[in-house]
């Protein structure tokens, strides 16, 4: 898979992550508290931000690793990482605040699992609304990707140029 295509599928998991975390954070109030299945649930969101967090450091890691140095990130990409953790946490609370009363209506309505349906619409709604934001930050680093591909060629035909002059 090339550089572009790992970037872009990192934004899609990435939109997709933050929307589950949402709707599964969501949902988890269907079940009673303090419950084990609520525990669950809420471990599961745990997990998943966990998940999310290495998945993010994957590249870090794997230069570490590799012995070179670690890709910083620019100031604009950090601008729509906190962007999107912000827009992620503002659907969170707007699901919170507007649970009670539509949870109440829903189960009127004869919805067994009312929350489970807030959390579904919050999660599309996360996902929906992070995506061009995740998207945006692959863009900046495939042309990151792009324009280091282009140095790291530029000096290898200066280093293989020089070493025909020694020769």
């Amino acid at each position: 898979m090339d550089n572009g295509t790992r970037h872009r599928a990192r934004a899609v998991v990435s939109s997709v992550l933050d929307g589950v975390v949402v709707g599964l954070g969501e949902a988890a109030l269907d079940h009673p508290r303090r419950s084990a299945a609520r525990r669950r649930a809420h471990l599961g969101v745990g997990a998943l931000v966990l998940a999310h967090a290495a998945a993010d450091e994957l590249p870090t890691v794997q230069a570490i690793a590799a012995g070179r140095p670690p890709r910083t990130a620019t100031p604009a990409e950090q601008q729509l990482s906190v962007a999107a953790g912000l827009v992620s946490v503002g659907w969170g609370f707007l699901a919170t605040a507007v649970d009670g009363p539509l949870a109440r209506a829903l189960v009127r309505r004869g919805v067994a699992r009312p929350h489970l349906v807030v959390g579904l619409v919050a999660g599309v709604l996360t996902t929906v609304s992070t995506l061009p934001l995740w998207w945006r930050r692959s863009t900046l680093r495939i042309a990151e990707d792009e324009r280091q591909a282009r140095e790291d060629a530029d000096v290898a035909a200066w280093e293989a140029e020089l070493q025909q002059v020694d020769r």
